[in-house]
């Protein structure tokens, strides 16, 4: 078993050998773009892993880095924009609430004081982002507040908090009430401890509210102990929906985009490290041991690369190692004496009855359909009525991965049998 200081050590290291030597900042790899939202993510995740300290070169040249890149005139003079290419070929700036989230974070981490320029004027633009209405905050100017952005700018007037206690706790206090009376699910079994509108994103939605409840209750602040209680309650009896990998799409300002074009992207989600940090920070012994945890902890392990000691996952290296190093430093801190290391999954044996998972049966019968069409292509018995059944059977295959997953068939047949129980019921 390989010990958490250790995979922390060569993670760590790997990911300061990525700093581009240059400028100093992050991209997804070493060679690909250096950009701001990189960068931030390498800083918080060096310095809460114990890597490099606030005053090291490496985290020096970043702040440097992103100092450079912090818009200092205009109606978003604070802000830092997402880079965009025109269908011109013009390079804009477009003010994004999410990487000036992260660099905020990221700049307090280093040492830097919410009193100088470039974090006053950072928190001065997010602040006058915020609905004064609801409280809450959107994606882009304009547009109505949403959960996620709501809990990436709590993030960070939280860090200025926990850095400096008092700053901004008066906004931080509206802003939690907003979040719970407006996502929060307290009635129907089905979604009672949930954040946000039942759909695919509910589960992201979530742990992102309940880790917001988590900081503010750790600094004092939440008077919410029983939401953040029944959130985490909700993940662990819909690990499912808890666990699975999503992406939330990011609408940010259009001025300057060219009709055709969108300023937004999507912002991918690395579900197992925020799992990590949300039961393994839970003050609940049982969260810390919870089979949703070990779930998480043997989803981070199987993306360690051997050969470097990074982390891969839906992103590249850099990203996924800076999610991995955060998660893991919750782990050494909160969760140290229950485990020294990332424990090692247990083989599943398919010889045991109802074990086989259905994910790889489905990418076999795609398989097995691929390479029968390839055939009888070849042998010229491929006409419009073979080719519309062999297309309809494969995105049939397809949609019913996306829908399945990896559960086993036990599972499936557990989870239809208790559908035809509920409709009983109803009945």
């Amino acid at each position: 078993m390989t010990q958490i200081t250790d995979i922390i050590h060569h993670a760590g290291h790997w990911l300061e050998q990525q700093q581009d030597k240059e400028s100093k900042g992050w991209g997804e790899r070493r060679g690909s773009h250096v950009n701001v939202l990189n960068t931030a993510e390498a800083v918080i995740a060096l310095i809460d892993s114990g890597v490099c300290h606030a005053g090291s070169g490496s985290i020096h040249g970043a702040v440097d880095f992103l100092l450079k890149h912090q818009t200092l005139t205009g109606p978003d003079a604070g802000s830092w924009p997402r880079e965009l290419t025109t269908d011109e070929g013009e390079t804009i700036d477009i003010p994004d609430l999410v990487r000036t989230t992260y660099v905020i974070q990221a700049l307090i981490k280093a040492g830097k004081g919410i009193d100088e320029q470039p974090l006053r004027l950072a928190l001065v633009w997010l602040l006058g982002r915020r609905n004064e209405a609801s409280k809450g905050w959107g994606y882009a100017r304009g547009k109505p507040d949403a959960l996620i952005p709501t809990c990436f700018a709590l993030t960070a007037l939280l860090d200025a908090y926990d850095a400096y206690p008092g700053a901004y706790q008066s906004e931080i206090l509206q802003s939690l009430q907003h979040l719970v009376d407006v996502y929060y699910n307290g009635d129907g079994d089905d979604v009672r401890g949930s954040f946000g509108a039942p759909g695919s994103l509910q589960g992201i939605h979530t742990i992102y509210a309940a880790l917001v409840l988590q900081i503010a209750r750790n600094n004092n602040l939440s008077r919410y102990l029983e939401q953040e209680k029944q959130a985490i309650e909700w993940l662990l009896r819909n690990p499912d929906e808890a666990i699975r990998l999503r992406e939330e799409w990011v609408e940010i300002d259009q001025a300057g985009v060219g009709d055709g074009q969108t300023g937004g992207y999507g912002f991918m989600v690395m579900t197992d490290t925020l799992l990590m940090k949300l039961l393994l920070g839970s003050e609940n012994i049982d969260d810390k041991k919870s089979a949703l945890a070990h779930e998480a902890m043997h989803s981070l392990k199987d993306k360690i690369d051997d050969s470097t000691g990074a982390f891969y996952g839906p992103r590249l290296f850099s990203w996924a190692t800076s999610k991995a190093l955060s998660a893991l430093a919750v782990l050494q801190k909160h969760a140290g004496a229950e485990y020294s290391d990332l424990p090692a999954r247990i083989p599943e044996s398919r010889a045991e009855s109802g074990r086989w998972k259905t994910g790889p049966v489905i990418i076999g019968f795609v398989t097995l359909l691929s390479g029968l069409g390839f055939y009888l292509m070849v042998n010229e018995k491929f006409g419009l009525l073979e080719f519309s059944f062999f297309v309809v059977m494969m995105l049939a295959a397809l949609l019913a991965y996306g829908t399945i997953g990896e559960k086993t068939f036990s599972e499936l047949f557990g989870t239809v049998g208790g559908l035809l129980k509920k409709d009983d019921t109803k009945r």
